[in-house]
């Protein structure tokens, strides 16, 4: 997350931060993709539409690092890494509606950590060339969260409405 030094930070250490971030998305996103999978493949295909756009964003922040002259550190493609949750699970594909709704809630706590993050740094970006795209980034961020947050709460109704069925 952002961290104070962030506050005094350079352009290009802000771009590597945000990379880091989005990076790290992607990771949570793709692992959640298969998390899914065997049990419920609309979440499955959410998670892999939300990926997608963690991939965009990336290369956005690509294209500007170049535009400014910048390198940034991080290759996503090798970043594929099991999100600590799933470490120290029993399960990693969900094979139930308590695991199922567990990794809904941290996808949505995490969504809305990233959002106040680029929030963060949106408000002390100096560059002109990232304002704009912090800004996009921003109110893609707070859609992310919010469509995540739905799903969450229509999948609990959804089992909710199964139980009361049976």
């Amino acid at each position: 997350m952002a961290s104070a030094t962030a506050l005094n930070s350079l352009p290009q250490d802000q771009l590597s931060l945000a990379y880091s971030q989005e990076a790290q998305e992607l990771c949570r996103y793709r692992s959640l993709t298969l998390c899914f999978l065997t049990f419920d493949s609309p979440v499955s295909q959410l998670m892999n539409a939300i990926g997608i756009e963690c991939e965009y964003r990336l290369n956005n922040l690509k294209e500007v690092a170049a535009q400014m002259a910048f390198d940034l550190p991080l290759n996503s493609s090798k970043l594929m890494d099991i999100p600590s949750s799933h470490k120290n699970s029993r399960h990693f594909f969900v094979v139930d509606e308590n695991r199922g709704r567990q990794l809904l809630i941290d996808a949505e706590q995490a969504a809305k950590a990233s959002c106040l993050m680029f929030g963060r740094l949106l408000k002390i970006n100096a560059a002109p060339e990232l304002r704009q795209l912090l800004a996009m980034f921003v109110k893609q961020k707070n859609s992310e969260y919010r469509v995540l947050k739905e799903c969450r709460e229509q999948w609990k109704l959804a089992f909710h409405d199964l139980g009361c069925a049976s």
